[in-house]
Parts: C-alpha cells; structure tokens; sequence
C-alpha cells in the first residue's frame, strides 16, 4: 500500500519498483540500493518505489533467486553444473568466482529483463487501480 501512495505516476512507480525487484536478481550482494537508483533515473522511475522494490530480494527468497540464477547462466555457459548441498552462500560466491559468481552473474543479466517486464505490469495494473479507485471515492465524496 505505501507503493501505491507515493505521489508520482503509476509510470513512474511501477519503473522504479521493477527496478528495484530487476537488480535482486543480481549476485551483486551490497550495491543493489545503488544499482536501483540508477535503473530507476534512467528509467524515470521514482527512487523510493526502486528502493521498495529491492525488498524483493531478502534472506528469504534470496536462495531460490541464487540458485535459478546460477542455473541459467551456467546453462548458458555450458559449465559443469556444481552440487551445493541446498546451500549457497555469499562467501561461496566471492570465493569461487569462476565457478559460481559469473554464472550467477550471467544468469541474473537475462532474467533482468523478464523480471522488470512482468513486475512492471503487475505493479503499474496494481496502482492504476488503486488510484483510479483513490479519485472515483473522493468524487463520490465531495457529492
């Protein structure tokens, strides 16, 4: 609901949200505020929808996004796919960059795209329901 009281354009709101939902799918652990900021002003986004939008990405989910972002970009690269006993964490990923960091890396560069596009329509539909409903209530109101 905060989303969708911020006072910008359901544009605006649902860009920057998607930003912020696109760049969890980075192993880019510690510059996703910042990456967030940046997608958003380029996409004209509002900041504090991009900053909201991160939470996405936390210690719950952050596991399944690791592992379908290793998968895929170690499809791509057609690596030996490693075992990690339903474990992955960010001192594996620093430590062995070959194996598990570019993977990852390449596997959260082409879900970006996929992520941002359907967190954008969901969002947007989201708010410019909300605000179409917000403004029909506050006509109706002032009858």
């Amino acid at each position: 609901m905060k989303l969708a009281r911020l006072p910008a354009s359901p544009h605006a709101i649902a860009s920057g949200f998607a930003c912020g939902s696109m760049v969890s799918f980075t192993p880019l652990l510690g510059l996703h505020f910042i990456l967030a900021i940046v997608f958003a002003y380029l996409m004209r986004g509002n900041i504090v929808a991009a900053l909201l939008g991160t939470i996405v990405g936390n210690p719950v989910t952050f596991p399944f996004i690791w592992g379908l972002i290793y998968k895929v970009g170690a499809f791509v690269i057609s690596t030996k796919h490693i075992e990690f006993n339903n474990e992955i964490h960010f001192n594996m990923i620093i430590t062995q960059t070959y194996e598990i960091f570019l993977p990852m890396l390449l596997g959260g560069a082409i879900l970006a795209i996929p992520v941002w596009i359907i967190t954008y329509i969901l969002t947007h539909s989201f708010i410019s329901s909300y605000k179409k409903s917000k403004i029909k209530k506050n006509r109706n109101f002032k009858r």
